[in-house]
């Protein structure tokens, strides 16, 4: 496990996203967004194990169980999903405590002006790009 080159994308990462979810749960344990968070949660719970797993027995191993068969699966869909949803619930979680709390609307502020800059950055290098292949 320690030669893997993605150990901190497949497996640490999802392990803290894991624990964010937890303490959101905490502080969301009696609104509708728990749901949300549980789900996400339950991806990565998913994706961890089936890291696992594939890290124990490789994809090449001719396994005659079939649940070692689909755990490919299992790990891509829980990974991407836990992902996808874990953008989605930490936004939900700080527009959320925006409405009570101002250390979530200059978060909101910062991500937006991020969000801007990097939107100019990038209309800049098309730009450049169009025009370097034109010249060139």
């Amino acid at each position: 496990m320690a030669k893997d080159n993605y150990i901190v994308g497949h497996l640490y990462v999802p392990i803290v996203l894991a624990i964010l979810l937890m303490v959101m749960i905490y502080f969301h344990r009696y609104h509708a967004l728990k749901y949300l968070y549980l789900i996400n949660l339950f991806c990565f719970i998913l994706a961890v194990v089936g890291y696992l797993v594939l890290i124990r027995h490789p994809v090449g191993y001719d396994d005659p169980r079939l649940w070692i068969q689909a755990m490919p699966f299992v790990f891509l869909i829980g990974i991407s999903a836990g992902y996808f949803l874990s953008i989605i619930s930490v936004t939900a979680f700080v527009i959320e405590q925006a409405q009570r709390h101002i250390w979530a609307k200059v978060v909101m502020g910062v991500a937006g002006v991020t969000l801007i800059v990097l939107c100019i950055i990038g209309v800049f290098l098309l730009i450049q790009g169009i025009l370097s292949l034109k010249s060139g």
